[in-house]
């Protein structure tokens, strides 16, 4: 059997959610995704290959997330960014 490592989410996507959206944009949308999901489930339970995971995800972001990566993800790094800083402080808090 394949899948399973995040208990077939991709699945139940499907089913309780696909057709129901009322929109083609977000059907689209939503298939496309559920794909990645189903790559991302087989990939951790060791059905696929990394590479096949990838080339779906990247698939994906190429139709949906469209623009300079780098500004899509500005706020996404400076969130990161912060919370490093923190822990690195709150770390050498410890040791003084």
């Amino acid at each position: 059997m394949s899948g399973g490592a995040l208990d077939y989410a991709y699945s139940r996507l499907e089913m309780d959610v696909a057709g129901k959206m009322y929109d083609p944009e977000m059907e689209d949308l939503l298939r496309d995704f559920t794909k990645v999901l189903h790559d991302l489930e087989w990939w951790l339970s060791a059905d696929i290959a990394e590479d096949d995971y990838r080339k779906t995800l990247n698939h994906f972001k190429k139709k949906w997330l469209r623009g300079n990566p780098v500004d899509r993800l500005k706020p996404l790094i400076e969130e990161r960014t912060e919370q490093v800083k923190k822990e690195l402080i709150d770390m050498l808090g410890v040791l003084k």
